[in-house]
């Protein structure tokens, strides 16, 4: 599980439905959350830890354009380890591991090597604030 320190910036709610954003290590991070109760949990300025699976994590190389993910971290690629079906690839963002598991192929296709700038791209709905 992929964990970053983030101090929340903005609050947003519509019903259920809960949009923060979140400044992590001077990036900009989107989260999309189900929150049941009408009491507010968090505030802006509170200090956060927030959490997201390896699988979750995409990679991009040479990404250009628009594209509906919010979250997007430049990383330097430090290692990669290849399994058959799956890879994981430890990268790092501002000194901070983060960790990606893509399938093979797919590293295989991005010519993954160590010392690589790529993106890591996370889905606000795949984000989660750790209690």
């Amino acid at each position: 599980m992929n964990r970053l320190p983030a101090t929340l910036t903005a609050i947003e709610r519509e019903g259920a439905i809960t949009l923060l954003e979140a400044d992590a290590l001077g990036h900009t991070v989107s989260l999309t959350l189900l929150v049941t109760s009408f009491e507010s949990i968090w505030q802006v300025g509170q200090q956060v830890t927030l959490a997201f699976k390896d699988t979750e994590v995409s990679l991009a190389k040479s990404l250009s354009g628009r594209i509906s993910l919010r979250n997007r971290f430049p990383v330097t690629v430090e290692s990669i380890d290849h399994g058959k079906v799956l890879t994981r690839v430890k990268l790092h963002l501002a000194g901070h591991p983060l960790f990606a598991v893509i399938t093979t192929r797919a590293a295989h296709h991005l010519d993954l090597q160590a010392g690589d700038r790529i993106e890591a791209l996370i889905k606000a709905n795949e984000m989660a604030i750790l209690e």
